[in-house]
Parts: C-alpha cells; structure tokens; sequence
C-alpha cells in the first residue's frame, strides 16, 4: 500500500457543500460558455423565489451580453438590489461596454435608499449608464414588477401578495411586457438624483 493511499482526506464533499451553498441563495454564475446558454421559462413564488429568478435572468442577460436592462416596481423594497452576489454579476454586466442601459421606474426610491445603501452606491458609480424615472401619476398608478432586457428576457410577478409569477422568453408575454413598461416610462420624470445634497 503506497503512502497516497493511506493519507486521509479531509476534504469536505464538494457537491454536499455546492448544495448547501445553493439553498442558501444560487452563486453568482460565471460567464461561460455554460452560463450563456438560455435557461428555461421558470414559474416562482415567495420573495426568496422571486429573488432567485432575478439573479438567474441577471447573469444570462450579463452572459448573454444584454445592452439594456429595464425594472419596474413601485419601490423595488423586495429586489435583491444590496447583495454584494447580484451586484458582482450586475457590475459585470455594466462593464460590458456597448452602450449599457438600465432603466428603472418606480412609484418613489425612498424604499432604495433605506433598505439597499449598496446599491446606492452603485448607482453613484454608474450613473452615466443609468435612467431613474417616476411616473408622474405614481401615487395614484398601480405600478407591476417587471423586467425585461434585450436578451429577449421577462419576469413578471402576477401577484405581490404571495410573489408568485413568471421568468422566461416567452414572446408574447415578452411583448406585452415591453408595451406595458414603455406606456409607463413614456409618462415618467428623472428622479434618485445619483448624488444627494447632505450625503
């Protein structure tokens, strides 16, 4: 018997701690050639479900090479926007050059600027590639959770109360969604000024 053979291994089992690793929240996919692949149309429910549909579509569209990017929810307090996981894949995403976009509507941002102060941050440091609207009938608008992105991606949550909806590229689902972001963000002003008087 060979010295190799009779040293243990204390290594912990790899795919044990992959699994605990992804109940916990999915990590952050590298941008592969596996990761560039299109996922499959995901149904979700529950703010943990929702969260991890938003990371999935994040790194495709940031595989994919998606140059917009478009949000909508009446005050995104339920986004995963201050992990430091969904903004490592976002700031990928925006170093990508070729004109990157992300626009996001909203009915206020207070909700953003409390509860996510990362992505405040971010948002500072990204500002050039950044449009914040706020429809001027917000308060009285009942804004949906949206997204859609030019890799031909749409989440839509269906109902809030419960978060359940759906992630996929469904084409009419996809258009619809289009439609309804752009009539919103056609009616909307500038507003989360990227700096703030008093910070």
């Amino acid at each position: 018997m060979t010295n190799d053979a009779m040293e243990p291994d204390f290594e912990p089992p790899r795919e044990a701690v992959r699994a605990f690793d992804a109940h916990v929240r999915p990590a952050a996919p590298a941008s592969d050639d596996a990761a560039a692949q299109r996922p499959a149309d995901l149904a979700f429910e529950g703010a943990e479900g929702f969260a991890q549909a938003l990371y999935r579509v994040l790194a495709h569209a940031e595989a994919a090479g998606a140059r917009s990017l478009c949000w909508c929810d009446v005050d995104f307090g339920a986004w995963p926007l201050g992990e430091a996981g969904f903004l490592e894949i976002l700031t990928r995403w925006a170093r990508g050059g070729g004109g990157r976009e992300l626009v996001m509507v909203a009915a206020g941002y207070a909700v953003i600027e409390r509860e996510h102060p990362r992505f405040v941050a971010w948002r500072r440091d990204w500002s050039h590639l950044m449009r914040c609207l706020e429809p001027e009938e917000s308060h009285s608008l009942e804004l949906p959770t949206l997204w859609i992105d030019t890799a031909d991606q749409a989440v839509r949550v269906f109902d809030r109360e419960h978060w359940r909806g759906r992630a996929g590229f469904d084409r009419a689902d996809r258009q619809q969604a289009r439609e309804e972001f752009d009539a919103i963000a056609q009616r909307g002003t500038a507003a989360f000024a990227a700096v703030t008087l008093g910070l």
